[in-house]
This record gives structure tokens, C-alpha cells and sequence, in this order.
């Protein structure tokens, strides 16, 4: 009996001491396919994926000064004060020296108009409305009445300007000199605003010299450069990303979920792939020809490998003189509310 057992034991081991080497083998041989094979369908996926930049060149929106949202007098007055983004900016934007192009931002309405206004969220903007750009018609928005900028009275409803929709801004630019930077923050109808941004290129031939859309959710530039090889596109790169939705969504009657908030981890890992996608290699695979910075992120070595790259810099909203004067010199196009014709001061 006891011999019985020893010669199980004995073979036993003998056994596992010859598979043992095997599981390690087969284990190595895992690990080496997930090394090879991971980066291999990575590089596939981002090959597949990738998008073509802009078929025509876009040095014509290097080094320019942009009025951010039409910009605004250095010293506002009562005879030049008007609400930003509306037709008078513009206006006033068009006849200040220095001023090279203008920026805007753009939500679709509920008809699927693209209405100019900085926030979806109307409450801080507009008189009595604490609505949504999307939850009303194009005629509805155009009767809303402006906040004036120190929000303790409105403007004249009848001498002042109404929310404008996109192609009224193009169409009064056309006989202008300025450039417009098309920043796009719908996020719920992203291939319809394609659709639209393709379409107005299309009427309006003129923007493929004098315009590009940018955006801070990828998918939205993503989604142009697929309908569109030619029209210029810029990325929108913030530094924790995250919480400005947070903090945004938190002033209006939608803010974001608990569980949004409080998962640092997905919310990590979203931060870090969007600031991924405004590295050179990022940038390529949007086929994004811009890059729009806040510009306290500007650095020289950002510019070294985006001039590398054949990347345009965008630094936005560069309201200091000593700054915006580097950042030329370094043939940076500047997105200020105030700074146009300093240099000739």
C-alpha cells in the first residue's frame, strides 16, 4: 500500500514537472502575440480610420489676429456697445484695423438652423429664456431679447441686433475681407450639422479660401472631412476637458450624471485620449490642418513639433500685449477679445 502511494507521488510530480514548462511556454507565447498583435490591429484601426488633411493649403490662416466672437472695443462706450456674436460685432469687427477674420460658434436650432450664440443654454445670454437653442424654431430665437454684457438691463429690442443664423453672418462676409473660424459646438446632431456645413462651403465657394470649422468633440470635424476633403478643419484642445463639461452642464437644467462626475477613471481616460488627438499624430488621423490651444498650453516645444508637422497654431484667447507679440513673432494666429492694432499705438 505505501508503495502504491509513493509511486503515485513519485509520478505525479514527475508529471506536473513536464507540464508545468508547458503553461509557461503557452503563456509566453500569449504574451508575445498580445505584444505583436495589439499594436498591429492599433496600427490597423488607425490606418483604416485615418483621415486626409485639407486638399488645398491653409497657410492663409497662419499668423492672423481673430476678434473672439466679434471682439469688443478696448475702452466699450455707450455709442459702441453691442452684444457679442451678433451682426453688429461683425460689423464693428470689419472696420477695426488689425482685425484679420472673425470667430463664431454654432448650434443647430430645432428647425436644424445653424444659429449663432456661445451657449446652448440661453438663460445667461438672452431675457427670460431658459431654454435651449435646439428646443426652439430659427423665428422663435429671432424674437429673444439680449442681456446687456453687465446683465442689469436689455438692449433697445428695435435698434439692436437678433441672433443671427450662420449663413447670414457668410453672406455679409463675403464682401469683406475677413476670415471666419466656424467653431461648432453642437453635440447631439453632429452628421446633420456636417450635412449642413458641407452645404453652405458648397453655396458659398468663397470659404474654402477664407474659412475653417473647428470643434472641441472630434467627432464633429471628423464627420466634415469625410463629406468634405477641402473644407480646413482645426481641433479644439482643452486640458481636462471633462471638467469644463461638468461645470458648464452645472448651470443649466441638464447637469451632467453622478456617475459622470464622480468615475475619475472614464473621466481620465477621456481627457487623456482627447489630449492624444491634439498631438501631430492625433491631429493625422482627424486630418485636422489646425490646432486651436488655449494658450496657456502654448509652449515652444508645441510649436517646434507642430511647425514639424505642418501644423497651424491657434492660441486662444490671448488678451495680453507681451504675449500676443510672442506668440506672432512665432507666426501664431491669436484669438483676442481686444488686442488688434497694438503695435500701432
Amino acid at each position: 500500500m505505501q508503495g502504491d502511494i509513493q509511486f503515485w507521488i513519485i509520478n505525479g510530480l514527475t508529471i506536473i514537472l513536464f507540464i508545468i514548462p508547458l503553461f509557461l511556454i503557452v503563456s509566453y507565447i500569449i504574451v508575445i502575440l498580445l505584444i505583436l498583435i495589439i499594436p498591429l490591429i492599433i496600427f490597423f484601426f488607425y490606418s483604416y480610420f485615418s483621415l486626409p488633411k485639407c486638399r488645398k493649403s491653409t497657410n492663409q490662416f497662419k499668423n492672423l489676429t481673430i476678434a473672439h466672437r466679434g471682439g469688443q472695443p478696448l475702452i466699450p462706450s455707450n455709442d459702441n456697445d453691442f452684444p457679442e456674436n451678433t451682426m453688429a460685432a461683425y460689423r464693428w469687427a470689419s472696420n477695426i484695423n488689425g482685425v484679420d477674420g472673425i470667430e463664431l460658434d454654432v448650434w443647430l436650432s430645432r428647425d436644424h438652423i445653424p444659429m449663432v450664440n456661445h451657449d446652448g443654454y440661453l438663460e445667461h445670454t438672452f431675457v427670460n429664456c431658459k431654454q435651449f437653442i435646439s428646443s426652439l424654431t430659427c423665428d422663435e430665437l429671432k424674437q429673444l431679447k439680449y442681456f446687456k454684457k453687465n446683465k442689469r438691463d436689455i438692449y433697445d429690442y428695435i435698434g439692436c441686433e437678433i441672433i443671427p443664423t450662420l449663413e447670414e453672418v457668410i453672406v455679409f462676409l463675403e464682401s469683406t475681407k475677413l476670415k471666419l473660424m466656424i467653431e461648432i459646438k453642437e453635440t447631439h446632431k453632429k452628421d446633420e450639422m456636417a450635412k449642413i456645413i458641407n452645404d453652405l462651403f458648397e453655396r458659398h465657394p468663397f470659404l474654402y479660401d477664407r474659412a475653417y470649422c473647428a470643434a472641441f468633440h472630434p467627432y464633429n470635424i471628423y464627420a466634415i472631412r469625410r463629406l468634405n476633403s477641402y473644407i480646413p478643419t482645426a481641433f479644439l484642445l482643452v486640458s481636462n476637458i471633462t471638467t469644463t463639461i461638468i461645470r458648464n452642464a452645472n448651470q443649466t437644467p441638464r447637469p451632467c450624471s453622478r456617475f459622470f462626475i464622480q468615475n475619475v477613471i472614464l473621466r481620465w481616460m477621456i481627457d487623456s485620449f482627447l489630449m492624444w488627438l491634439g498631438t501631430p499624430i492625433g491631429l493625422k488621423f482627424l486630418g485636422a490642418d489646425l490646432l486651436c490651444i488655449e494658450h496657456r498650453l502654448v509652449s515652444q516645444n508645441l510649436l517646434d513639433k507642430c511647425k514639424k508637422a505642418q501644423i497651424i497654431v491657434c492660441a486662444w484667447c490671448v488678451n495680453e500685449p507681451e504675449q500676443r507679440r510672442w506668440l506672432k513673432a512665432n507666426e501664431v494666429t491669436v484669438i483676442t477679445d481686444t488686442l488688434f492694432d497694438i503695435e500701432g499705438k
